[in-house]
């Protein structure tokens, strides 16, 4: 059952409506989908990580284009401060575009980059060129681990599947507590109602 679900079109649909609202608002990021679906197969795995990646396009575009107005709302999402916003402006005065393709290793939500590009003057077309790979790297990586994770342990997942879906999200929710506490070592004590990783 579940793993008809991770197949379908739906699932599909929903990794690129992810990828958008990760890139603008939401602090999940679409690997929690991703993974699940790429757990039932390789190749519906890299179409969902493509669909988020299509997604964050279009939501680093919206981003970018009211930049000022998305700028001074970052800090209500949970998990970016001031001092991440600070952090991720120096690092892309310094660093420009390579600051974004390793954003992930950073821990500085690609949302922050796209209107950070914006108010320094990078023109949108810039933007839309660098963020497929700067998202499709770590998206492809989360589909073929969790694709080989899967083949190896097909048989099990079939059986259990319902005990491989609580594990999963086990996972997810240990990744998200590490990563909080790496911002608060990093930057202080989280004021925001957030908690996002991207």
């Amino acid at each position: 059952m579940l793993g008809a679900i991770a197949r379908s079109t739906a699932a599909l649909a929903a990794s690129a409506v992810w990828g958008y609202a990760e890139a603008t608002r939401f602090y999940i990021v679409p690997d929690v989908l991703i993974g699940w679906v790429a757990l039932h197969g390789a190749r519906p795995g890299v179409w969902t990580a493509l669909a988020a990646t299509t997604g964050a396009v279009l939501g680093g575009a919206a981003v970018h284009r009211d930049a000022a107005a998305q700028q001074a709302r970052l800090t209500e999402i949970p998990g970016i401060s001031e001092a991440m916003l600070d952090d991720a402006a120096e690092r892309f005065a310094q660093q420009g575009w390579v600051a974004v393709m390793r954003a992930p290793l950073d821990g500085i939500p690609y949302k922050v980059y796209a209107a950070q590009s914006a108010l320094d003057g990078r023109p949108l077309e810039e933007l839309l060129i660098w963020t497929a790979p700067a998202r499709l790297w770590r998206f492809l990586l989360v589909a073929l681990g969790a694709a080989a994770f899967g083949t190896i342990f097909a048989r099990a997942i079939r059986r259990r599947e319902g005990h491989f879906l609580f594990g999963y999200a086990a996972v997810w929710a240990i990744t998200y507590l590490r990563y909080y506490a790496g911002l608060r070592a990093r930057y202080g004590a989280i004021t925001s109602s957030g908690t996002g990783r991207d």
